[in-house]
């Protein structure tokens, strides 16, 4: 993509969409978009790539995102990809399980529902994807100041600076029809908008050291949170070889001194680790948070990753939420660029992603506050509490674990009355034609798709349902023998569980809605139409429908 030389007569890009940060979840809105063929401008204050990981956990959809932008490959050697079952527990101080959280299988993108990484890594990758793709622009060394909005588009200023220095040179103007930020959780491009914040008012500040296991050596056998009056404790593999061990500061902390060498290796020997097992990475201290921004939307400015939210990592869910809102940003985008919808398709954008994210943000808040607990009788209480619990299961069975629960998206596009919409579709294993592989390989993803068990869901489609579902350039498979194979029965399991016939798919992998037969399948599809605001096309009715 051509950028034009700065002067103070041109714009520095101008572009379909501007994005403000060019960490992870702004870079993959970036490619996401590109890969539709969108001309994409990415600002960065910061010269390169942050070098020190953060994010240490990447889920199922996290990967089935990389998956979609062809990216997978060159990704699986930096992720702890296990298939088999993985569980993180709650720890009391002498190491005794109270709980486990299990994790059976794959999740249901067809990966393991969370694998370990190294977020260094994965933003090299990110980066190196975004400069080498034509439609994007990838400019570092510059920090938005103002932005100003148009009828069609948005302006953003951007000041010259070095990471959080200010360099020489003029200011820059960038354009699009929508300016994204991405930019943090003391987002600029946020504190430019019509909104407020919510603040759960939780907050605590702990001490992140990330580890190099020695060749040899092994890492600590324990996933999970630890109880501990003296200090509270995560720990959880970080990508390969790698282990990351955060412990909770206290008041008697002298927090200039404590990510010391000398000081951390203090704080590593009461789980064993040593200098003969591990090298260190780095240490850091961080302050969380859980909050999220009212609304993510003002007229053509929009919020995604921590601009958006800001939540305790106990779930390690803030770097997944971020890609997540991607790709709910990324289709909805393009569909409104493309012509064929109106710009309150966006109007859904926080009302679905925010009642997803304040589950989860209250759920790591809930888990934050049992692990922040230094009072020896009120730890001492829950100890007891988990025993009696632990007491009156089957502990030779699953009654014996807490399983991960779901979270929804909240009302916008989707099949009101639904139960299975607003959740992941399930991705698995077919076969068709001597191919065999996932569903998204095999049929393309980033669009929407109707999936039938034993059907053929473009059978049943009536010409007007038909026309709406050819402008949105949609595909129909059939799970069945003469189709795609069900190569390990995950399909049938999955249909019996929704009561289906037909699963309708939007390009973010969400559910649309479900349908039993062709009536309710038209009528679903006409129904999708309405909420997209499709705009009336020149060889469809479609617009007399939506109106």
């Amino acid at each position: 993509m051509r950028n034009h030389t700065p002067t103070s007569q041109t714009m520095y890009s101008d572009t379909d969409v501007v994005i403000v940060g060019a960490g992870p979840v702004g870079m993959t809105l970036a490619l996401l978009l590109a890969e539709r063929g969108r001309t994409v401008a990415v600002f960065e204050r910061w010269g390169t790539a942050f070098p020190l990981p953060r994010a240490a956990g990447m889920s199922h959809e996290t990967v089935r995102t990389f998956q979609s932008l062809g990216l997978l490959e060159q990704l699986l050697p930096h992720l702890n990809f296990d298939h088999d079952e993985l569980s993180t527990s709650l720890y009391a101080p002498d190491r005794e399980v109270l709980a486990t959280m299990a994790f059976a299988g794959d999740g249901a993108s067809g990966f393991p529902p969370m694998v370990g990484f190294h977020q260094p890594d994965v933003d090299g990758l990110l980066s190196e994807a975004c400069e080498a793709h034509p439609l994007v622009g990838l400019h570092r060394g510059w920090e938005a100041r103002t932005v100003e909005q148009g009828g069609d588009d948005a302006v953003v200023t951007l000041d010259p600076v070095d990471g959080d220095q200010p360099r020489d040179g003029d200011p820059v103007t960038a354009r699009g029809r929508f300016v994204v930020g991405c930019d943090g959780a003391n987002s600029v491009v946020r504190s430019l908008m019509d909104t407020g914040v919510t603040d759960t008012g939780f907050s605590s500040t702990w001490l992140v050291i990330d580890t190099l296991v020695r060749p040899g050596a092994s890492g600590v056998d324990l996933f999970g949170h630890m109880l501990d009056h003296q200090r509270p404790a995560t720990l959880a593999p970080a990508g390969k070889g790698r282990q990351r061990v955060e412990m909770m500061t206290l008041d008697s902390d002298d927090l200039d001194h404590i990510g010391d060498a000398d000081s951390v290796w203090g704080l590593l020997a009461r789980f064993d680790i040593t200098p003969d097992k591990v090298d260190l990475a780095r240490s850091a201290i961080y302050t969380f948070r859980g909050r999220w921004a009212d609304s993510w939307r003002d007229g053509r400015i929009l919020l995604a990753g921590d601009a958006a939210h800001q939540m305790p990592p106990f779930l390690g869910q803030g770097f997944n939420s971020g890609v997540r809102d991607s790709l709910a940003l990324a289709w909805r985008i393009d569909l409104i660029l493309s012509g064929e919808a109106a710009i309150e398709l966006l109007d859904g954008y926080t009302t679905e992603r925010l009642h997803h994210v304040r589950q989860i943000v209250e759920a790591s808040v809930a888990l934050g506050q049992l692990t922040c607990n230094t009072d020896p009788q009120a730890i001492d209480a829950l100890v007891a509490q988990f025993r009696a619990m632990h007491d009156h299961v089957d502990t030779s069975g699953e009654d014996a674990a807490i399983t991960q629960s779901d979270w929804q998206l909240g009302p916008g596009c989707l099949l009101p009355g639904d139960a299975a919409a607003g959740f992941v579709a399930r991705q698995a294993r077919v076969e068709k034609d001597g191919m065999t592989g996932l569903l998204d390989d095999l049929t393309g993803s980033g669009r929407f798709l109707l999936i039938g068990k034993d059907v053929d869901p473009m059978a049943g489609l009536s010409d007007q349902a038909r026309s709406i579902w050819q402008q949105l350039g949609g595909r129909g498979v059939t799970i069945g023998a003469d189709d795609f194979r069900d190569v390990d029965g995950s399909y049938a399991e999955w249909f019996q569980k929704l009561g289906a016939t037909i699963v309708l798919v939007r390009p973010d992998f969400q559910v649309y809605g479900t349908a039993t037969d062709t009536d309710h399948l038209n009528e679903m599809v006409i129904n999708l139409a309405r909420q997209l605001h499709l705009h009336e096309t020149s060889t469809s009715t479609a617009g007399q429908l939506v109106g």
